[in-house]
């Protein structure tokens, strides 16, 4: 059976076992004690542990494993940038505007005008760009003192999962 399978006939038992029993609802002990004992709570939830606990290692290792193959990409991406500049350099040297391969056509491109910013704080309104972003730690703590904010709201996040193995 499934993992979602699993899950959804367990919550079926639960709810069965609440509408039968509705004491359970008031008493916490009574209810961990009931459900262990007549559902497969642990067996169920430990499987699911398991089944998370393998996600994320190999959540972990494709994060790894891309960081590998980033820094990889990086070094061929050095190394082409190397190789351009090694023929550039032959090319010039022989006094070569182009080339032609059987496999390519190099040509020395003449340079393009580029734009190259010295002083940003220096140049003049319109040459630039302001970047809007949210304070969120400001506002938060605004809000938290009773200040209103327009555009801004506290809210209450989601309950999560908290899973301690160590």
């Amino acid at each position: 059976m499934n993992a979602h399978m699993e899950a959804g006939y367990l919550k079926a038992e639960i709810d069965r076992l609440m509408d039968q029993y509705p004491e359970l609802e008031d008493d916490e002990t009574l209810r961990a004690d009931m459900l262990d004992g007549e559902t497969d709570l642990t067996r169920v939830m430990e499987r699911l542990l398991d089944r998370r606990q393998s996600a994320r290692g190999m959540n972990d290792a494709a994060k790894e494993r891309a960081g590998a193959i980033m820094e990889r990409s990086k070094r061929y991406g050095r190394q082409e940038e190397a190789f351009s500049a090694l023929m550039l350099s032959i090319m010039e040297r022989a006094n070569l505007d182009k080339l032609t391969l059987p496999e390519a056509t190099l040509s020395i491109r003449k340079p393009s005008v580029s734009v190259n910013v010295t002083a940003i704080d220096e140049l003049p309104q319109g040459y630039f760009q302001t970047e809007r972003k949210a304070d969120k730690k400001a506002i938060g703590d605004a809000l938290k003192r009773g200040d209103e904010i327009p555009g801004a709201e506290l809210m209450m996040g989601k309950e999560t999962l908290s899973v301690r193995v160590k």
